[in-house]
């Protein structure tokens, strides 16, 4: 069955078999047999989560006649690509007139490794099924201009949604020049994260502290405000699960915290980041250099406070993809005020601190409630005692 591509929305199909006239082929047993194997691909590329930033996560499975001959992600940066790794492991005989599934579209290009397409090629591979394009200028499409001119068959866009949710740091990273940032606040009932006299410790139960600890192992970078190092002097690394601990970034803009902070006192001290202004004391950012943590300057805002959107920028030009911002609730309201988040999540403990308590969210600057922030509920779950909900920007203004 045959049908006219709608580039404006509409009927969605994926694009088994495209003609020069604009229409495309739909085989629905087909689009069947291709989601289940982008369903186990995406899984494959999963398992490099924590280890390939600021390369996004790729898997690649080769079938032929509905048996998969191998599968294979990519590792880690720097090391082959996931379709390098799964040609390795096969024989030449097995694997031409193949085909091969990848979430993101195969690069064409010589970086760190070589171009996948060129190998692919040489493998006569038949048919190779996308999940979608690669954003990064040098591939967005040419990837799969190179595989359809040497005569391969392309599938793009199986379980793209889903393909796309797997990489949205790479996503956001490559096409807005920033990380992909998560909120994470851990509250009271009544919307509070600590006495009015500061303390903290704990709100929210073993298990959230746990799924924190796995979030950290997964993203780039933690980071919090100078208050909650004054005050609870964490050390923001990985102990609950296993995995690598992430970079650890204080927003500081006076550089007030200590140089005798647990933060700063990590046998890796060189990942220890402070963003801090031209304001911040001369004395003290030799005392804290000192520590072998890293003093970043950025711009200052009208506030006199560190300019967000340029902190953004220059952590993603030290290739920081994804970041996960902890707290407190001064940093959160300025990173909303900014229209920086791309995920929040709200742990709620059930319990009640009161009206003295510290609000989650500080002062947002509203005069009209039109001007609220609103999220669409994407998933709420009970870990131990809590419950998370896990929140997205609503982009349509949605009630």
């Amino acid at each position: 069955m045959r049908f006219k591509r709608n580039t404006e929305g509409g009927i969605t199909v994926q694009r088994n078999r495209e003609y020069a006239d604009g229409s495309v082929e739909f085989d629905a047993r087909q689009n069947r047999v291709d989601e289940h194997f982008m369903r186990m691909t995406l899984r494959e590329a999963m398992k490099g989560t924590g280890f390939v930033s600021p390369n996004p996560l790729v898997g690649a499975i080769a079938v032929k006649g509905e048996q998969v001959l191998g599968k294979a992600h990519h590792k880690k940066f720097g090391d082959a690509h996931a379709e390098i790794v799964l040609l390795e492991k096969l024989d030449a005989a097995q694997v031409r007139g193949a085909t091969i599934y990848v979430n993101l579209e195969p690069c064409c290009h010589m970086g760190k490794t070589p171009p996948c397409t060129d190998a692919l090629i040489r493998a006569g591979v038949s048919r190779v099924v996308v999940g979608h394009e690669d954003p990064n200028p040098l591939v967005g499409g040419k990837g799969i201009a190179q595989l359809r001119a040497a005569g391969i068959h392309v599938a793009v866009g199986v379980l793209e949604p889903e393909a796309r949710t797997l990489n949205a740091p790479f996503l956001v990273y490559m096409t807005q020049g920033r990380p992909w940032i998560l909120l994470k606040v851990a509250q009271s009932l009544d919307g509070r994260i600590a006495l009015a006299n500061g303390q903290s410790r704990w709100i929210t139960g073993d298990k959230s502290r746990t799924e924190v600890h796995r979030l950290r192992a997964q993203l780039d970078a933690v980071m919090v405000g100078s208050q909650t190092v004054l005050e609870d002097d964490p050390e923001l690394t990985v102990r609950h699960v296993s995995g690598r601990d992430p970079l650890r970034i204080i927003v500081d803009s006076k550089l007030r915290i200590s140089p005798k902070a647990k933060v700063l006192a990590q046998a890796d001290r060189g990942r220890t980041w402070i963003l801090i202004t031209a304001d911040a004391p001369h004395e003290k950012q030799s005392k804290i250099a000192e520590t072998g943590a890293a003093l970043i300057t950025c711009p200052a805002g009208e506030d006199g406070k560190v300019d967000l959107h340029a902190a953004m920028k220059q952590l993603a030009e030290r290739n920081v993809t994804s970041l996960f911002v902890e707290g407190g609730g001064t940093l959160h309201a300025s990173f909303i005020r900014a229209g920086l988040y791309d995920k929040f999540i709200v742990a709620i403990a059930a319990k009640l601190i009161g009206a003295d308590g510290r609000p989650a969210i500080w002062d947002l600057e509203l005069t009209d409630l039109a001007q609220m922030p609103q999220f669409v509920i994407r998933r709420n779950r009970r870990v131990g005692k809590d419950i998370w909900l896990e929140l997205e920007r609503d982009v349509y203004g949605n009630r």
